[in-house]
């Protein structure tokens, strides 16, 4: 035993041993959920070398954006006093959300907005298309992925096209999820004077954990008056499955009205981020009169902010429910919490409607994602799944009253790491839109039922469950 300690391998065991345990004091110093940790933890001791370099990159949660919050008028202070009188016209189950939104991300409901939703994705690009046109002094975009497709040549060409009018643009990517641009398609932007810039690219090691922290965010904005956000990325919208092609399902929100200026001040603090370059003034903010009777609450949540913003949100609005939950989403794979939330609602009599798409381009998250089918059955979770197309919107509904509208998943990922940009609409007209376009879709969904999971194979089983233990690092 003493030979084998002093030998090179026994030196070798001691110093893997020693690596393991240091990260996984750190870790465990960090107090994060108990699965992350635990699952981090083995694979420090299993696999120690990679599973420390994929830790740098993919595990350290330390990111903070330069937040400049844009300074405010005396209409801008108005607003800022709204809520207290605006939450009286929301259900007291409703004021509680409202509420904690705005202390976890310091915005709060604004009213005398104009709401139009798109739920397929052409609607959405005309849509688009069109404001852009009508853009007379300032064009923003920020977007995960930019493709560089027919599409994605349509909307360069029409940035193009405003700059040389003389309309200030600027176009912000995420450096991973716009990997695909290069410079051959960012120079005639650049020469037509549109200014381009990535988000945290991975340039250097002197931040190597900041590569894990992207920018999920879909967001437009015109003038300061008009915003576009949603799930919608910049691009054709559909994956390949053999010979087929799958159009993707995606849900957008058109925002005109006061709510616009949140939206400003996401893409200004993002941009700052990106760039330096601080925006403010009217030119950019500018006094903007009601236009339309939806309150409206901006929710940017990321690792800047406070962690799990986004989560208790969620379950804040699922424990408001009374009558019928709605979630739609492509990735689910739900932490210990919101899948209590979800059954504990089901098991008092509120009406719970998960739709899932059949099959994604991610089969672990797939896998993961029905491991918690049978629980969710057993209490009372109705689970249904399209098979047309790619199922890539993010809504939730409660009671016809509340929706909830963005570009976040229903997974650890968007909970904690991503940046995203979601919007509640406390507004029955559009809420009740989205139940709609909701059973029209599930109209053509296969629900999922008990016999179909007992007859899984153990390896299926085993397979299911793997993938459950690894969720928390996907």
């Amino acid at each position: 035993m003493i030979d084998f300690l002093l030998s090179g391998w026994g030196i070798l065991v001691f110093f893997d041993l020693s690596l393991a345990f240091l990260f996984s004091f750190f870790v465990i110093s960090k107090k994060r959920d108990p699965a992350v940790t635990l699952a981090w933890v083995l694979g420090f001791f299993l696999i120690p070398y990679g599973v420390m370099i994929l830790y740098a990159f993919f595990g350290y949660q330390h990111f903070r954006l330069r937040r400049r919050r844009i300074p405010n008028p005396a209409h801008r202070l108005a607003l800022r006093h709204e809520p207290a009188h605006l939450r009286k016209a929301l259900p007291p189950p409703l004021q509680n959300v409202e509420i904690l939104a705005a202390t976890l991300t310091e915005y709060p409901v604004i009213g005398g907005n104009r709401v139009t939703v798109y739920d397929r994705a052409t609607d959405t690009d005309n849509a688009l298309s069109h404001a852009l046109r009508q853009a007379k002094h300032h064009i923003h975009m920020c977007y995960y992925i930019f493709e560089t497709d027919k599409m994605g040549i349509h909307f360069r060409d029409l940035l193009i096209e405003q700059a040389r009018r003389g309309v200030q643009c600027r176009l912000l990517m995420d450096a991973v999820g716009s990997f695909g641009v290069r410079r051959s398609f960012l120079k005639p932007l650049q020469d037509a004077g549109v200014q381009t810039a990535f988000f945290s690219p991975f340039r250097t090691f002197s931040r190597p954990w900041a590569f894990n922290f992207r920018n999920h965010r879909k967001l437009t904005v015109i003038d300061g008056e008009c915003g576009f956000m949603g799930s919608q990325n910049i691009g054709h919208h559909f994956m390949r499955a053999g010979s087929r092609r799958l159009h993707w399902r995606e849900t957008d929100v058109r925002l005109e009205g006061p709510g616009a200026e949140e939206l400003q001040t996401i893409f200004a603090e993002d941009w700052d981020f990106a760039t330096g370059e601080h925006l403010t003034g009217d030119k950019y903010f500018p006094l903007l009169p009601a236009k339309g009777p939806t309150l409206v609450q901006a929710l940017p949540t990321g690792p800047d902010r406070r962690e799990n913003a986004l989560a208790m949100i969620f379950l804040e609005a699922i424990h408001a429910a009374r009558e019928r939950v709605t979630i739609t989403t492509p990735y689910f794979i739900p932490t210990t919490p919101v899948a209590l939330a979800l059954e504990s609602a089901a098991r008092r009599g509120v009406r719970v409607d998960l739709l899932l798409p059949k099959k994604t381009d991610h089969p672990v998250v797939d896998c993961a994602s029905r491991s918690w089918f049978n629980e969710f059955l057993k209490s009372g979770v109705v689970i249904h799944q399209l098979g047309e197309g790619f199922l890539h919107s993010k809504v939730v509904t409660v009671d016809g009253h509340l929706a909830l509208v963005g570009s976040a998943n229903m997974d650890t990922r968007s909970f904690l790491i991503n940046f995203e940009l979601s919007l509640l609409l406390y507004d029955r007209e559009v809420a009740s839109h989205l139940v709609r376009v909701f059973d029209r879709m599930i109209a053509h969904s296969t629900a999922v039922h008990h016999d179909e999971l007992a007859e899984l194979s153990f390896t299926r089983q085993f397979t299911e469950g793997f993938c459950r233990v690894l969720s928390p690092l996907l």
